[in-house]
């Protein structure tokens, strides 16, 4: 089962490689395609790691976030080639990863609701000096932008959370993991607006952001079996 797990995820590796390489040529298409089957492989990696998961509550919203988080990929490149509708599903994906979002955070709360209270105080200070950096180098206004925010927020809760949760016992290997993957997903997403929305355009900043999303997904994943 192991093997099957990590052969799974290393096929996404590879799948989502190759979308990166086929979006910086423009062909839309086949970039979907290889997104929608690199987010297939860590949902049907994490129904594999169900298998071996001894904290069945935790499991189960680590899946629904993965499953929420395969959508909004497939979202988010749809609108590229969908003209008229882009805008709805740039904000559909963008829905989607917050309710994925908030399944991780009660995924890690199930474990430690401690961790909570640590995390509250330490998000709020991180949400405002990084939502201020952010703000400060977009171009954004209206619905997208009030939206952004309130991701932004959920996204840095959630990776306090984990990482909260991991200093609360650093020898739990499934905590140490789940934090890597929260903070290398938040990081993503901090690139992706900076990419999609900056008022410079920086080189390398969708490829970095699509490696370090995939990278922490991965590591999400794997917590399915590895949380104790």
């Amino acid at each position: 089962m192991t093997t099957a797990i990590i052969a799974l995820l290393l096929f996404g590796c590879a799948s989502e490689t190759v979308f990166i390489l086929l979006e910086h040529k423009k062909r839309m298409l086949s970039a979907l395609l290889f997104k929608a089957l690199a987010s297939l492989m860590f949902v049907l990696g994490g129904m594999f790691a169900f298998s071996l998961a001894t904290r069945l509550s935790f499991a189960r919203l680590v899946l629904v976030g993965l499953m929420l988080g395969a959508i909004g990929d497939v979202c988010l490149n749809l609108r590229f080639l969908i003209t008229d509708g882009a805008k709805r599903s740039f904000m559909f994906g963008i829905a989607s990863f917050l309710l994925g979002h908030v399944a991780y955070v009660l995924a890690l709360v199930s474990c430690a609701p401690a961790a909570l209270l640590y995390a509250l105080p330490a998000a709020a200070v991180v949400s405002f000096f990084l939502i201020r950096f952010v703000l400060a180098r977009i171009e954004v206004e209206g619905s997208i932008k009030t939206f952004g925010i309130v991701y932004l927020c959920v996204v840095f809760l959630m990776a306090s959370v984990a990482l909260a949760m991991f200093l609360l016992e650093p020898q739990n290997t499934g905590r140490a993991i789940f934090a890597l993957g929260g903070i290398l997903f938040a990081a993503s997403d901090v690139l992706l607006v900076l990419g999609q929305f900056g008022r410079r355009t920086y080189r390398g900043f969708r490829a970095l952001n699509l490696s370090l999303y995939y990278i922490g997904q991965v590591c999400i994943c794997l917590t399915i079996a590895l949380m104790r």
